[in-house]
């Protein structure tokens, strides 16, 4: 069933945030004898008023984002094609942000040039479409990030922003060395995003699985600690194959830790030295 003229007229001024109800607007109607044609102009306008705004705030989110503006990766310009395999469709169904809604990571791993990034940014531009915050850097980036924090003393509000953003991407873990203090920044961050409530995704892009992560880390106690939280809740998808510009590429995922539709149930793994992860060959 449509939703009435006068429900639509509440949706909009509630996203205008107004102190105006649809009652009002029919009290004011039947006072001034106003025709059908002129009531829905009225809320024509106040539609129109909304659209506006939530242009403004998409328009915002995405510019805070620091995903690309002027060549955006998306869904609809990702060459699926490419991807074979029993679980391709998975991939293809990464746009309706299940895993953001169900509160679960994602981990993007395979060789350079199979769209892991433009995966990875095609999900948070998504985020954004939706009305929700989304931000994406490099692991280098993270990584210098934290050391400039830690000479002005600022770890605490470094992490309070990046705990913010609905999905949070970090792009090429293993392309630098966190140590021992930024490893401890590191496994503050996914502390406190673990213990965040409502939606939520991290997302990370490799070329290496999880298991060899720790070459990358000084501080093996924390980074124990931040994978037991990062792949308590988790979805890992593994490309297979050469760039695109070679080959297609094939691929192969499962969970940890969730219950996925179709799929058997994972216990967490227990961490010792390098993360150990389910595999599905």
């Amino acid at each position: 069933m449509e939703d009435s003229a006068y429900s639509l007229f509440d949706q909009s001024v509630e996203a205008l945030k107004l102190d105006f109800t649809s009652q009002e607007l029919a009290h004011m109607a039947s006072e001034n004898n106003y025709s059908p044609e002129q009531i829905k102009a009225i809320i024509e306008v106040f539609q129109a008023l909304q659209e506006r705004k939530q242009e403004t705030i998409i328009s915002t989110l995405l510019k805070l984002s620091r995903l690309p503006m002027k060549a955006p990766k998306t869904f609809e310009n990702y060459d699926f094609t490419r991807i074979f395999g029993k679980d391709a469709e998975e991939v293809k169904n990464l746009s309706s942000l299940s895993e953001l809604h169900a509160g679960m990571n994602l981990a993007l791993i395979g060789p350079p040039g199979v769209g892991k990034t433009h995966l990875a940014e095609a999900y948070g531009r998504q985020c954004c479409m939706e009305g929700m915050k989304a931000y994406f850097l490099k692991a280098s980036e993270l990584n210098e990030k934290f050391i400039q924090a830690r000479k002005i003393g600022r770890e605490a509000s470094v992490i309070n922003g990046l705990v913010k953003p609905t999905c949070l991407i970090i792009d090429e873990i293993g392309r630098c060395t966190f140590d021992g203090p930024s490893t401890s920044m590191f496994f503050d961050l996914i502390d406190r995003r673990y213990e965040k409530e409502g939606p939520k995704c991290m997302i990370f892009t490799s070329n290496k699985q999880p298991m060899e992560w720790s070459a990358f880390f000084k501080g093996e106690d924390d980074l124990k600690a931040a994978l037991d939280r990062m792949f308590d809740e988790a979805k890992i998808i593994t490309f297979k194959g050469s760039s695109y510009r070679a080959q297609t590429a094939g691929l192969w995922t499962h969970s940890v830790g969730g219950l996925v539709p179709g799929r058997r149930r994972y216990r967490r793994p227990r961490l010792y030295g390098a993360a150990q992860v389910p595999q599905i060959l």
